[in-house]
């Protein structure tokens, strides 16, 4: 074989190459996105106890929301129910919340939700560094979470959905480089 037809045989192998590549990456399903996009309502800082318009999600996925000492709150598990005024401004910041039913969700299954998301973490391999939980009576399904612009509804706990939805929209924001920035815990 010559020199000419060697380099001659390497493009087309390249060229192969390149082209089987670029079919292999079309004819891969893309991963579906979990929840419903919601039209963006702002990011208006208000004062607490500011009258504001109604969200247009549930829970609240952007929105009007608190700037001040308590908001946003800080990463972390709560026993009582963090505002939707306060989680907003931790959603703008790209963080994920996951609300839940106290009516709806067994002690059993709200105790396995906390630990998901919160130090000592139950699933090897996962640690979110930007969750929030909190109980909230007007949840209409056992779980609703929530990030910018998203939610996704449960009706029973499942590790595998909520790890999800928290992957493909972590970070998801318009100021997720801000904080609050520290270490999540159960309050």
């Amino acid at each position: 074989m010559s020199n000419k037809s060697f380099v001659i045989l390497i493009i087309v192998l390249c060229i192969g190459a390149a082209g089987f590549l670029t079919i292999s990456k079309r004819a891969q399903p893309k991963e579906v996105m979990l929840g419903t996009k919601h039209t963006m309502q702002g990011q208006d800082h208000i004062t607490r106890g500011q009258k504001h318009i109604a969200y247009n999600s549930q829970p609240a996925s952007s929105g009007p929301h608190y700037n001040d000492q308590g908001a946003p709150a800080p990463w972390g598990a709560y026993g009582q129910e963090v505002p939707e005024e306060v989680f907003v401004h931790n959603e703008e910041h790209g963080g994920v919340i996951i609300t839940y039913s106290p009516k709806l969700l067994s002690a059993e299954n709200v105790d396995k939700l906390q630990k998901l998301f919160t130090s000592p973490y139950s699933m090897p391999k996962f640690s979110p560094s930007k969750a929030l939980v909190t109980p909230r009576d007007k949840n209409t399904h056992a779980i609703q979470i929530a990030s910018w612009l998203y939610t996704y509804n449960l009706d029973n706990y499942d590790a595998t959905k909520l790890k999800q939805f928290y992957l493909q929209h972590v970070g998801n924001a318009p100021e997720a480089r801000a904080g609050p920035s520290n270490t999540p815990t159960i309050n």
